[in-house]
């Protein structure tokens, strides 16, 4: 076995590198899109267009980046090694938000049953062949193959990323910490912004009965491209508590409270003008499946998370029109919010 030259820090495991010691590059292939259906055409148009075979970006002709110059947002169906690596030749350095939500070692079936429509009908998804191929490709060798796969996303990924571009990953505590260090060498630890905690549910039911600290949030690690990333600081409403410290009243009505400056001046600070309570990096307010069922949002999908917690995501690191990706899309909540809120997106669903 050859020598590895680390000159670095990192977190290594079977399969990084080659065995001559050089470090196993990332697979790039770049693969057609066929097109499968555009909403809002007739059936008519639709199977003309499959009788032609037309690709993706021949679809709708010149394609702009935004709506008004003619974009098409786009929800793929394939392996997202694949989708992501073909994606390079038209998005490497255009995509402003990441957000993915890769699986956490919690078992290969992803069938799940969905309500449709409005008079209680279900229809149950199976897992597709190209699912039980990624949980294989995922978790066949344990956590090495997972960092492997993860490695090779991620490195896709950062290319992706427009320099004003940043990324979130959600996990929990299984895998957290090695992707951490995985994430560390590819974006560069001056570009790791925040590690969120998600408090996800209140400690009551089955999982109160462990005999330890009850386990109830989930990590989200926040890295972006370069120093210009776009940031948009997000804020909660006042609850009554602060209000009631603005206790003092000017002569027009106007409520504030007074700071004292190192000089021992005075300083004012008015209700008026808050914007709110600035949120931490400590997500309490979002409480996981109860936020999902009590909006009526949850389809049944094991791992759905709510649309508050998207749209603060969103918010904070995009802008009107900022292109949005979910290379993981799952139930579909990150392309709904995004669509909500005026982004362009491109999803992937495999």
């Amino acid at each position: 076995m050859a020598k590895i030259d680390i000159t670095r820090t990192e977190l290594v495991w079977p399969g990084k590198y080659n065995d001559d010691g050089t470090l196993r590059e990332t697979p790039k292939v770049n693969l057609p899109f066929q097109v499968i259906e555009q909403i809002g055409e007739t059936r008519a148009t639709k199977d003309a267009q499959k009788t032609k075979g037309l690709q993706l970006f021949d679809y709708s002709g010149k394609e702009g980046f935004t709506f008004e110059e003619g974009w098409h947002n786009k929800l793929i169906w394939g392996d997202n090694q694949l989708v992501m690596s073909s994606l390079l030749e038209k998005f490497a350095g255009k995509i402003d938000l990441i957000y993915i939500d890769p699986p956490f070692a919690t078992g290969s079936d992803f069938s799940f049953t969905t309500e449709i429509g409005d008079n209680g009908e279900t229809i149950e998804k199976e897992q597709s062949m190209l699912e039980e191929k990624a949980y294989r490709d995922t978790w066949g060798r344990g956590i090495e193959s997972f960092l492997t796969m993860m490695q090779d996303r991620l490195s896709v990924m950062h290319q992706l990323l427009s320099e004003q571009g940043s990324i979130y990953v959600h996990l929990d505590w299984r895998l957290n910490s090695s992707i951490r260090l995985t994430m560390d060498e590819i974006f560069g630890t001056d570009y790791f912004q925040r590690e969120i905690i998600w408090s996800i549910e209140t400690a009551s039911g089955f999982k109160s009965q462990a005999n330890n600290w009850i386990r109830s949030h989930d990590t989200i690690f926040f890295y972006t491209k370069s120093k210009k990333s776009i940031f948009n600081k997000q804020f909660l409403e006042l609850d009554e508590r602060t209000i009631k410290r603005y206790d003092k009243t000017d002569k027009d009505g106007n409520r504030y409270k007074v700071y004292y400056n190192p000089d021992k001046t005075e300083r004012r600070v008015y209700l008026e003008q808050s914007n709110g309570r600035p949120i931490s990096s400590v997500w309490s307010d979002i409480i996981g499946f109860q936020t999902i069922n009590n909006t009526g949002e949850y389809i049944g999908y094991p791992t759905q998370k709510p649309e508050a917690l998207l749209e603060r995501i969103i918010k904070a690191s995009s802008n009107e029109g900022s292109l949005v990706a979910d290379f993981f899309c799952g139930s579909g909540t990150t392309l709904a919010v995004a669509e909500k809120l005026g982004r362009r997106w491109t999803m992937l669903s495999s």
